[in-house]
């Protein structure tokens, strides 16, 4: 089976082809195009066809740091999933296929000299944790890859159902209790409020990473968060704040958090919230009402996003997704664990 694949500029056409995708989500609308050209990303657009027939399109970005270096996702966009995005639904092993021979062409036109990418449809789940995670198909393939873990809930149950599987101890009990003592959940409507929002959020996340300061924990810079909230509104984004009485009696904002949603599958973005706030439990609050709303809103999938374990009392599954890597140098394949590591030991030296 032969593909022939083209780089394109998007026009309408391209936009309206896969917004009708079956493997559609906000991260391949124009919208999200327009944020990355905001953060100073060039998306990057292939045309996919078969027979002469249009069957899908991959999506990335391409930039240019001494090599041409291709990913899907946008590094640092903090999503689970780009990649292809086809009209029609393929096994697996026919998207393996079609990556196989992309990559070969990417490189071999010299478009690329290294290719990076995480694709959800890719992606397994499990009930325990794997040590060693492997996907078959992709090893009988003979592609590089190394496994990025985050956290899935299946949102098909009832909101019944899915209140049942919640853990009661760390979770049921936390969203009364956060309920008792009068915190509140406030959903962003008004587009004249997202940029105080979003103001309030990168506070709740810079107080979270204090609190983590050896961990090397990145933080998007506030204005990357206001182009993503302003380019994805008011289709493709939920933005949610949890208020309550704070010390003196008046109403504060405790936490907050971002979620997207499009064709079914929804991504916890980004949160976070207060210290001082955490004993009246308002994230549990928060996430519970995200479900909630996700749930009413038709979703399917909800993407944690992340290692954290304690994201296993929403009832979630652990998600393994595949990073894989296509590199025109043997010696590149590992490039990305390599920066990984040289950046954490990088940043970890600059705070001490």
């Amino acid at each position: 089976m032969s593909y022939r694949f083209s780089v394109i500029t998007p026009t309408a056409e391209h936009w309206l082809l896969l917004e009708q995708a079956a493997d559609r989500s906000c991260f391949f609308t124009q919208q999200w195009a327009t944020y990355l050209k905001r953060m100073g990303v060039r998306p990057f657009v292939v045309e996919v066809r078969q027979d002469d027939n249009i069957i899908g399109h991959f999506v990335g970005s391409r930039r240019w740091l001494g090599l041409r270096i291709v990913s899907a996702p946008s590094m640092g966009t903090g999503t689970y999933a780009q990649g292809l995005c086809l009209q029609q639904p393929v096994p697996q092993e026919e998207r393996i296929t079609i990556y196989k021979e992309l990559t070969h062409w990417l490189l071999h036109t010299h478009k690329a000299d290294y290719i990076q990418i995480c694709d959800w449809r890719l992606c397994t789940d499990s009930a325990e944790w794997i040590d060693d995670w492997h996907n078959p198909l992709l090893d009988t393939a003979g592609i590089h890859y190394q496994p990025r873990y985050t956290f899935h809930l299946d949102m098909r149950p009832t909101e019944e159902e899915l209140w049942a599987n919640l853990h009661y101890k760390s979770c049921k009990y936390a969203i009364n209790k956060a309920r008792k003592e009068g915190l509140r959940v406030q959903m962003i409507t008004r587009a004249e409020d997202i940029e105080a929002f979003v103001h309030q959020h990168h506070s709740h996340i810079l107080d979270v990473l204090r609190r983590h300061n050896s961990s090397g924990l990145p933080c998007q810079r506030e204005k990357n968060m206001l182009a993503l909230c302003r380019s994805l509104f008011p289709d493709y984004v939920l933005m949610l704040q949890v208020v309550g009485p704070g010390d003196n009696g008046q109403e504060i904002s405790m936490s907050s958090g971002i979620f997207t949603l499009c064709n079914g599958v929804c991504s916890y973005f980004t949160g976070g919230s207060y210290q001082q706030y955490m004993h009246h439990c308002p994230n549990e609050l928060m996430v519970w009402e995200a479900i909630r709303m996700m749930h009413d809103r038709d979703a399917t999938d909800f993407i944690f996003g992340g290692v954290g374990h304690y994201k296993k009392k929403f009832g979630s599954r652990y998600a393994f997704v595949p990073v894989m890597v296509f590199s025109r140098y043997r010696f590149l394949q590992d490039l990305r664990i390599t920066l990984k590591s040289y950046y954490q030991k990088f940043t970890k030296l600059l705070r001490h």
